[in-house]
């Protein structure tokens, strides 16, 4: 996709997810972290040190809980609204995370960072909202910032093969989609199906090999 249409595709994207905010249409903002991410810290595959990069941050619940391992938690997001949240509700933590805790307006496609050497890049239903068109872009910065040895994390729903392009809600994610296009910089080394959702979804955890 040519800048100018990214650039236009990124105001798009800006002005729907203030919309849905302004709404109150945000079934995402749990203020809990996924088990899943719990459960991949707690299994002790990365040394609660360095860089962790939230990918669609919302309102900040799961880089709260990164900062509060110990690692320096950037989260990118792209509409004002979830960030000014985000910021409120760092604020109100009885655990002083700011010096550990970085919030970015920012396009997932066009991350405003230079290698950031992320142990570990979360992306909680990111992705499967992306149009075709914008996925490469999205993956070309991931593995910009994603260090040797470090961890994607993502989840999303599946895509239906009846309705590859629905009219409304994100589009999902292909069988195998999410291996193919990281090959050959990272290896799938988990894929599991979640918990039930409004659509059929899963996780995945990919590692940096190269």
């Amino acid at each position: 996709m040519e800048p100018k249409e990214l650039n236009a595709a990124t105001a798009a994207t800006r002005c729907r997810w203030d919309e849905r905010y302004a709404h109150g249409v945000t079934p995402w903002d749990t203020q809990i972290t996924p088990p899943e991410v719990i459960d991949f810290w707690q299994s002790a595959r990365l040394p609660r040190q360095g860089v962790a990069l939230d990918l669609g941050c919302g309102p900040g619940t799961n880089v709260r809980y990164l900062a509060s391992l110990g690692l320096t938690a950037i989260g990118v997001e792209i509409a004002g609204a979830p960030l000014l949240m985000a910021r409120r509700r760092l604020q109100q933590q009885t655990m002083d995370l700011s010096g550990r805790v970085r919030l970015v307006a920012g396009d997932v496609c066009l991350l405003p960072f230079s290698q950031l050497n992320a142990a570990y890049i979360l992306d909680v239903g990111c992705l499967h909202s992306l149009p075709p068109a914008l996925r490469p872009a999205y993956v070309e910065n991931v593995l910009a910032h994603l260090a040797p040895g470090g961890y994607y994390h993502l989840y999303g729903f599946d895509a239906d093969p009846a309705n590859p392009e629905p009219t409304s809600g994100p589009s999902g994610l292909l069988p195998g989609e999410v291996a193919q296009r990281f090959a050959p910089a990272c290896v799938m080394v988990g894929e599991t199906i979640a918990r039930p959702d409004r659509r059929p979804c899963r996780w995945y955890l990919l590692q940096r090999t190269q």
